[in-house]
């Protein structure tokens, strides 16, 4: 149960933090393509508006917001390759599925792969997490936790 819910918390910490919100700190993120409502914003971008209020919720300085931006886009390229080769992996998956062999030695190999990558992703956004929240005050930090305790109390 502890696993779990740390696996929940990582999660939705690291998609307020960085994952979700390298295009739109980066100024060159796709626009998202899902329609309705969710892209009603004309300067909607993949993630710009949790990034956004989070910093407006913990009422950052100009500065932290450029350093935070700094931080991101410093690894913008990298987490877009990383995050291509794990959709190459599930697309290599799927096809597997739906072969009329199944390779449980590709299978093997392409699982490996995949918790191999997912370990490195996990490492470099916590690490990008971690240099952003030191950037924040300690009032910042103390807010930014207390937030996400609030958060975890919703989830529960």
């Amino acid at each position: 149960m502890k696993m779990k819910q740390f696996i929940v918390t990582t999660v939705m910490t690291s998609g307020l933090l960085a994952g979700a919100s390298t295009p739109a700190l980066a100024d060159n993120g796709d626009l998202c393509n899902k329609g309705g409502k969710h892209a009603a914003y004309k300067d909607h971008k993949r993630g710009a508006r949790p990034m956004q209020r989070l910093m407006e919720k913990l009422d950052m300085e100009q500065a932290q917001r450029e350093q935070v931006e700094k931080i991101v886009t410093s690894r913008h390229d990298a987490m877009q390759e990383q995050r291509q080769a794990m959709r190459d992996i599930r697309e290599k998956l799927r096809q597997i599925v739906t072969s009329d062999e199944y390779d449980a030695a590709k299978v093997k190999q392409l699982a490996e792969q995949k918790a191999r990558l997912a370990g490195e992703m996990t490492l470099q956004r916590t690490r990008m997490m971690h240099n952003i929240y030191q950037q924040l005050t300690p009032e910042q930090q103390k807010k930014l936790q207390a937030m996400r305790g609030q958060h975890r109390h919703h989830k529960s």
